[in-house]
């Protein structure tokens, strides 16, 4: 499994396919978060909305570097779509974690906020919620699931815009409302962990959803 993580994350560097949402979350990141004040929660909020749009964007990066051909091939050689799939999404993970840990430590040196470690805590768990929604989404607006790019971003265009905007829609809008509110982030703890929980059955749920439908068009 570790050689087609790496294997996806190469494809995805000579691809360049991640260059694009790579520069919209370092720009977001820094045009939201620099020179911030006040309680970092409210911070992280915009950190994890971030993590969830470039997550989508990432995971469809990754699976979509390879063409219908290729993939059978590496399907093949790895001995089933559903190595392959949990392959991408790992490699997917790798990013979301080198992302969050980004989107975790720049707020703290580029404004002035108190921080203390269960603000720390909500923001790394709040952070991989969305980052892992956005894995979860990407993977059905891929080509495994929609072979037509236009539809691919009609699909995406939507599931940004009911899981950011829609606020009771779980887990990214329920976190983004708590993150912004004036609980404090000890308490915040446990519903944040409760849609990261959610968060990681919603990603195990699009794995078989898309090696269902990927078998249906074999």
């Amino acid at each position: 499994m570790t050689a087609l993580v790496r294997y996806s994350l190469s494809m995805l560097v000579r691809s360049q396919g991640y260059i694009a949402p790579f520069v919209l979350f370092g720009s977001a990141v820094v045009v939201l978060t620099t020179n911030d004040f006040g309680p970092i929660a409210g911070t992280y909020s915009a950190c994890a909305l971030i993590q969830f749009v470039c997550m989508l964007w990432f995971t469809v990066a990754i699976v979509n570097t390879e063409d219908r051909t290729q993939r059978s091939l590496t399907v093949v050689a790895a001995g089933g779509q559903r190595r392959v799939l949990v392959a991408n999404v790992l490699a997917a993970t790798v990013v979301c974690v080198g992302l969050s840990a980004v989107g975790l430590v720049y707020p703290i040196y580029a404004g002035t906020h108190d921080v203390a470690p269960a603000d720390l805590a909500v923001g790394a768990l709040a952070q991989l919620t969305c980052g892992f929604a956005g894995t979860a989404a990407g993977l059905l607006c891929s080509r495994l699931v929609i072979p037509k790019a236009g539809y691919a971003v009609f699909a995406s265009l939507a599931a940004i815009g009911v899981m950011t905007m829609v606020r009771p829609v779980p887990p990214v809008g329920p976190v983004m409302a708590l993150l912004s509110s004036a609980t404090a982030p000890d308490r915040m703890l446990g519903p944040v962990a409760a849609m990261g929980a959610l968060s990681v059955v919603m990603l195990v749920a699009s794995v078989l959803v898309a090696e269902l439908i990927v078998r249906q068009q074999d």
